[in-house]
C-alpha cells in the first residue's frame, strides 16, 4: 500500500493554521497508510499541506526551475553546477540536473494526482468549501508544474500553426500498478498540454478561496489570484491577448494586491500584498546549500550566479532595482533579491507581473502602430516605483520592446529569462561566452532525459538530442 510521509512541522502545515503551531510542532514525523492519511478532517488536510512539501522538490520549484530558466537567458551568468542547463548546444540527454529537473517535476505531478486519487471516495469527511479548496490546490500545483515542464522541454506554443509540436507526456491519475505498461505514455502536443494546464487553472479559479485570514497562508497556498495570475501569464504565451488583459485585470481590480513603496520590499517581507504566490520555506524544510535561491544567488554563500556585466549597465544608475537589490563583490555584480541562507521563498507571481502582462495585451490588441495609452500607463507604474523617469513610446513595436526590457528590468532571477525570449519569438542573442541561440533552434529547448526514454518506449526524443 502506497505510504504518505506528512511532515508536520513544517512551515507549510503551520501556515494551514497558525492557531495550531503549538500542536503541530509537538507531532513528531510519521508515516501512515493512504487509507489511514485520509481517514479525518484533520489527516485530509495534513495530507492536502503534503502536496506543498511535493511542490518544494529540491530538483524543481524550490526554485532551481527558476534558475533553469534564467540562466538559460542572457542576465544570469551561467555555472557548470547546473551541468549544461545554461549552455544549450552542449547539454546532452544524459545530463544529471536536466534529468532531475524532470523527474521532480513528475514526482510533483504524482503527488496531486495521489491526492485526488485517495481524497475524492473521502469528500464527505470534510466540509463542501474544505473540499473545493483542497481539489483547487490539487489543480493549480500540477498546472504550475506543467507550465515549466512545457516552456522548457517543448518548443513555444507559436512554433507551429495550432501548437500541434511535441510537448511532455499529460499525467493525469496516480497509476494503481507503477510498472504497468499502461504508464508509459506518448508524449502530448503542445496545445493539448496548455488546454490542460488552463482546464486545472479554470478548475482552481472557481474552487480556490479568494484568499486566507493570515498574511503567510495568502501568499503560500494557492488562492484565486494565483490562479489567475498563472492563467494570464498562459495567455500571454498562446497570444490570446484579450484573455491575458481580462485575468490580469481582474487582479489589478480586486483590491487584494499591489505594489509596495519600494521594489525590495517583497523580498525582505515575502507576505505582501505585492506577492501573489510563493513557494515558502523556512530554516527546517528547505534544500540544504546545493539546492537554495540564496545559496545560489547570494555572494556570500555559494556564489554561482553572478548577474551579467551587460545587463547591469543596461539600469539607469539611480533605478531602486539597482541600487536595492543588488551588491558588487569579488569583481561582480549580485542580485541581493535572495538571501544567503536557505529560507527564500521561491516568487511565482507578483503584482508587479500582472501590471506588466496586462500592459503586454493592450499594446498588441492596439490596432494601427501608435503606442496604446493604458499600456504606457502601466509600464510607468513600474518604473516610477523603481525611481526612474517615465517613457513615453510613440509607435507599437517601441512600446513592445520597453516593455520586454523592463521585465528584463523588474523580473530577472525569477524564472522568466529564456521564456521571455521564446514566446516573443525573438533570438536569445550571445551573452556571457554563450553563442546566439536562434529562435527555433532546437536547443532551445532542453532534452527529454535518456534515462525515461529508455524506460518509455513511447517517448520520442526532442530533434538534435
Amino acid at each position: 500500500m502506497k505510504k504518505i510521509k506528512l511532515f508536520f512541522a513544517t512551515a507549510l502545515v503551520i501556515a494551514s493554521f497558525v492557531s495550531c503551531k503549538k500542536e503541530l510542532n509537538e507531532e513528531p514525523f510519521t508515516t501512515f497508510s493512504d487509507v489511514d492519511a485520509f481517514s479525518s478532517a484533520d489527516r485530509i488536510d495534513k495530507s492536502a499541506v503534503g502536496m506543498y512539501n511535493a511542490l518544494q522538490n529540491a530538483n524543481y520549484l524550490n526554485g532551481r526551475v527558476l534558475i533553469y530558466a534564467d540562466i538559460r537567458g542572457t542576465d544570469v551568468v551561467p555555472n557548470t553546477f547546473f551541468g549544461n542547463m545554461g549552455f544549450f548546444g552542449l547539454t546532452q540527454a544524459n545530463d544529471g540536473v536536466v534529468t532531475g529537473a524532470w523527474q521532480a517535476a513528475y514526482r510533483t505531478i504524482n503527488e496531486t494526482n495521489l491526492f485526488v486519487k485517495n481524497f475524492t471516495p473521502k469528500i464527505a469527511l470534510v466540509t463542501p468549501a474544505k473540499a473545493d479548496q483542497y481539489l483547487g490546490e490539487a489543480k493549480y500545483i500540477r498546472a504550475l508544474s506543467y507550465f515549466y515542464l512545457v516552456n522548457l522541454w517543448a518548443q513555444p506554443y507559436s512554433f507551429t500553426a495550432g501548437a500541434t509540436h511535441l510537448g511532455v507526456p499529460l499525467i493525469l491519475e496516480a497509476a494503481a500498478d507503477p510498472f504497468a505498461l499502461s504508464n508509459n505514455v506518448p508524449r502530448a502536443t503542445v496545445k493539448a498540454v496548455y488546454d490542460q494546464i488552463e482546464a486545472d487553472l479554470l478548475d482552481a479559479e472557481a474552487k480556490l478561496p479568494a484568499t486566507y485570514l493570515d498574511a503567510y497562508t495568502k501568499t503560500s497556498r494557492a488562492t484565486k489570484p494565483a490562479a489567475r495570475a498563472l492563467l494570464a501569464r498562459l495567455y500571454l504565451y498562446k497570444k490570446d491577448y484579450t484573455k491575458a488583459a481580462t485575468y490580469a485585470n481582474t487582479i489589478i481590480t480586486s483590491g487584494l494586491h499591489a505594489l509596495q513603496a519600494t521594489p525590495d520590499v517583497p523580498f525582505r517581507t515575502y507576505t505582501t500584498s505585492e506577492s501573489i504566490f510563493s513557494v515558502a520555506f523556512d530554516g527546517g524544510d528547505n534544500p540544504n546549500t546545493n539546492n537554495s535561491l540564496g545559496q545560489h544567488y547570494g555572494s556570500q554563500a555559494r556564489a554561482d550566479l553572478p548577474l551579467a556585466a551587460t545587463f547591469v549597465a543596461l539600469f539607469n544608475p539611480i533605478d531602486l532595482r539597482r541600487t536595492s537589490l543588488m551588491r558588487v563583490a569579488s569583481g561582480n555584480t549580485w542580485t541581493t533579491k535572495y538571501n544567503a541562507g536557505t529560507t527564500d521563498w521561491a516568487p511565482i507571481s507578483r503584482y508587479a507581473e500582472i501590471l506588466l502582462i496586462r500592459a503586454e495585451a493592450l499594446a498588441n490588441l492596439a490596432s494601427g502602430t501608435t503606442a496604446d495609452a493604458a499600456a504606457i500607463t502601466l509600464l510607468n507604474q513600474i518604473r516610477t516605483r523603481a525611481g526612474v523617469p517615465s517613457v513615453t513610446p510613440t509607435t507599437k513595436q517601441d512600446l513592445l520592446d520597453a516593455i520586454y526590457l523592463e521585465r528584463r528590468f523588474e523580473l530577472y532571477a525569477e524564472g522568466q529569462g529564456s521564456l521571455d525570449y521564446l514566446r516573443t519569438g525573438r533570438d536569445i542573442p550571445a551573452h556571457s561566452g554563450v553563442p546566439l541561440t536562434a529562435w527555433g533552434s532546437n536547443y532551445c529547448v532542453l532534452p527529454i532525459p535518456f534515462y525515461d526514454l529508455q524506460k518509455n518506449p513511447n517517448l520520442v526524443p526532442n530533434p538534435g538530442y
